[in-house]
């Protein structure tokens, strides 16, 4: 089948907490991508992250299993799914699909799979990989995680994110560090999700081309990409990527009874002193004591836990708990820090930040 009748695929990958989410979330409401399919790949057995984009009719969750080993045939069914329901008619005729991979993929083995699956080769086109790093401490993810490393050297085009937040030497640190890892490809710099995805298509088309749909190809899309710019393995895939596992594991810790938000808080920050740099990503819906709820998040190179809440039709259905990803963690000492008995009230911290 010509290239050009293939539905196009836009990769997003970028390590655990850097902004792929509410990047993806934006673009999907303008113009090129709208209508777009999705599907994202989270760690853990409770996906947050597609239920936050708000994509229902054209989504499919691949929960549990990193896609880049263990989850790979379920990114594999959930391309065929698609396919075969834009087909039949049981879904509208999506323009492109979009794939958000969880903070932990590599990308070489979805390349992959788009050469060696019959299906996918013959009906998609992966377009390109789009890799966004946090500015904050993207430096020094890139340096201890072989992950982050693949995902920059995987990429045609580079976004850091929270550049505003970081300052100028984290963000000239990590600018080095992308420019060392893949010379090649474009860097982008987004704050809250402003970089639009025109710009995104302008930074991967030849010069003097004009913006166009997301069903158009760029540069051959990554058939050309891949035969002269090889995605990394860097973390040990080898010939058989559905043997690799991750050394980071995935635990989600049930909240079932609404708590004090202060009280949320402090456990939270027991938990983070407790794991130190083994905390990687915190994720989940919590019920308040006053009955909200929330959205709690912690990312790696920010240090800090975000808690958001959330209207009364957002995410009805999300059972309420938070996915930990860590490395060396127990869960069931984890599950403790987030039962524990609660300190004096002169020792509650008012500051969401925990300590680095």
């Amino acid at each position: 089948m010509a290239a050009a009748s293939r539905i196009p695929v836009y990769l997003l990958t970028g390590f655990l907490g850097s902004g792929k989410t509410t990047l993806l979330s934006a673009w999907l409401g303008q113009p090129a991508l709208r209508g777009a399919a999705v599907i994202v790949n989270e760690l853990g057995e409770v996906g947050l992250d597609g239920a936050l984009l708000g994509v229902t009719e054209q989504a499919a969750l691949v929960s549990g299993s990193c896609v880049c080993c263990a989850g790979l045939p379920g990114l594999e069914q959930a391309l065929e799914d698609l396919f075969w329901a834009r087909l039949q008619r049981r879904m509208p005729a999506f323009p492109a699909v979009a794939i958000e991979t969880t903070g932990m993929a590599d990308p070489a083995p979805i390349v992959q799979a788009f050469h060696d699956h019959p299906l996918l080769r013959e009906r998609y086109r992966l377009q390109t990989i789009i890799t966004v790093a946090g500015a904050p401490a993207g430096a020094a993810l890139l340096d201890r995680h072989p992950e982050a490393r693949a995902q920059v050297r995987a990429a045609r085009v580079l976004i850091m994110t929270k550049t505003r937040e970081a300052g100028d030497t984290p963000a000239r640190a990590l600018a080095a560090r992308l420019a060392t890892l893949n010379p090649g490809a474009p860097v982008l710099c987004s704050n809250q999700a402003d970089l639009t995805w025109e710009a995104v298509y302008l930074a991967l088309a030849p010069r003097g081309a004009s913006p166009a749909p997301a069903a158009t190809p760029v540069r051959g899309g990554m058939e050309n990409h891949a035969a002269g710019h090889a995605p990394s393995h860097d973390h040990g895939h080898g010939a058989h990527p559905h043997a690799h596992h991750h050394a980071e594991q995935a635990h989600f810790l049930p909240l079932p009874h609404p708590i004090e938000r202060d009280a949320l808080l402090v456990r939270l920050h027991a938990l983070a002193d407790a794991l130190g740099q083994d905390l990687l990503r915190l994720k989940g819906v919590v019920a308040l004591a006053d009955g909200r709820r929330c959205v709690v998040q912690f990312a790696p190179d920010e240090r800090r836990f975000d808690v958001r809440p959330l209207s009364a039709t957002d995410i009805p259905r999300q059972k309420t708990g938070l996915t930990v990803i860590a490395t060396h963690a127990d869960p069931g000492r984890m599950a403790e820090h987030l039962s524990a008995p609660l300190p004096s009230a002169s020792r509650i911290r008012s500051s969401e930040n925990p300590p680095r």
